[in-house]
């Protein structure tokens, strides 16, 4: 019996090398079918049609953080109301702080193989940073001191310099995602992912007053899932191109941070801030600790969820 077996199996190996085409491929052609004229896995044409790269041209962060940073700063009775935060009459200290915020990105760029005519694997990357800076200039830390304590006005002349407070953090989101294409035409897309999301963040202070300099460098990775739901627009539907562009538009994108990176950044923004008043305000002792925020578990759920409207306007080239 095992002589048999071996006669067969030689028998096997010599007509495959004579004859490469003995055996059908029809299976193997099919495992990736629907409607695709290029379904050989074996062979280079495999890929045609079924790659494509979009460019999401929509920053998530960069645009929205500033701006509100800056609401927050020039209302912040109103907002500190809202929050059931006590800052008595700092409010009136903020005439002599001046914010500014910016910020910079690199679109998203995601690549999507098509395993089928409505199944795909999508991998993509990106970056963005947004910063903020609090600064007395020196010429103003004597007004500053006096508005909060008359009696300290005359230390103002030992001021050496400005005092600030910077803040910049980068993103730089990584994900993996399996995309869905559905719909009559096949233009709506259903896109579930998985992201990392490494955020850097680095906090300088200096203290005109005391002559205090600080600086730290932190880096978290955050780890977040989500789905987001969209369509696809084909520019030039009547040209049959071998690489065909579309407008991508989302509704919105909805997830859960699972970890998150907002109480380490609160936590060493507050005592960044604290360096900053010291010897001018108080400011950190009416800042609360992230565990002891007013209503704290509705805050820490919040901030962990991943909301955006309209968070897609790009292209994509389809090949």
């Amino acid at each position: 019996m095992k002589n048999i077996l071996k006669t067969i199996s030689y028998a096997l190996i010599i007509t495959l090398l004579y004859n490469p085409h003995a055996f059908p491929q029809t299976n193997m052609d099919n495992l990736f079918s629907d409607d695709f004229s290029t379904n050989q896995i074996l062979k280079k044409q495999f890929s045609k049609e079924r790659q494509l790269l979009s460019v999401n041209l929509i920053p998530s962060y960069s645009v929205i953080f500033p701006t509100l940073v800056k609401n927050l700063f020039r209302n912040i009775k109103t907002f500190s109301g809202l929050a059931n935060l006590d800052i008595g009459d700092y409010s009136k200290y903020f005439d002599y702080i001046d914010l500014k915020g910016g910020f910079w990105y690199v679109p998203n760029i995601s690549y999507t193989i098509l395993l089928n005519r409505v199944i795909g694997i999508e991998f993509g990357i990106g970056a963005q940073s947004v910063n903020y800076s609090l600064l007395v200039p020196k010429d103003k830390v004597g007004d500053l001191i006096g508005a909060y304590d008359p009696s300290k006005k005359e230390y103002a002349g030992a001021v050496g310099s400005d005092t600030y407070f910077k803040a910049s953090f980068y993103y730089i989101p990584i994900h993996i995602g399996l995309k869905i294409i559905s719909g009559k035409t096949h233009k709506t897309v259903n896109t579930f992912r998985f992201g990392i999301e490494t955020v850097i963040y680095n906090i300088e202070t200096l203290n005109g007053v005391t002559g205090i300099e600080t600086k730290r460098t932190t880096t978290i990775p955050t780890f977040y899932i989500s789905y987001e739901l969209g369509w696809q627009i084909d520019i030039f539907p009547r040209k049959d191109w071998r690489v065909k562009p579309y407008i991508d538009f989302s509704l919105f994108e909805i997830g859960y941070y699972i970890k998150s990176s907002m109480s380490s950044v609160y936590n060493n923004a507050k005592e960044g801030i604290g360096f900053f008043g010291s010897g001018l305000l108080d400011i950190n002792s009416t800042l609360p600790a992230w565990n002891d925020l007013p209503k704290s578990d509705i805050i820490k759920f919040a901030t962990s969820l991943k909301i955006a409207f309209f968070p897609r306007v790009g292209i994509t080239i389809r090949f």
